[in-house]
């Protein structure tokens, strides 16, 4: 099951049904950030300390696959 809120999704489903394989296909083939939200990204990035010593932009959509005990109120 995927439900999308504002371009975002959230895959459920039983374990090994596929949902990761899926998110990170899906992550893969989408378009890169455009100038602007490279620079949103790449300031948040800064501002959480996970920016590295590079300083570069960020070019690439994040992907994030938090764990499997994490609810919904805390992914949220």
């Amino acid at each position: 099951m995927t439900e999308v809120v504002e371009n975002k999704g959230i895959l459920i489903g039983p374990p090994r049904s596929g949902k990761t394989l899926l998110a990170k296909a899906y992550a893969g083939i989408l378009p890169l950030l455009s100038r602007s939200e490279s620079l949103e990204v790449t300031q948040l990035y800064s501002i959480a300390g996970l920016l590295g010593h590079s300083g570069s932009l960020i070019t690439s959509r994040p992907f994030r696959q938090p764990h499997h005990s994490a609810t919904m109120v805390a992914i949220l």
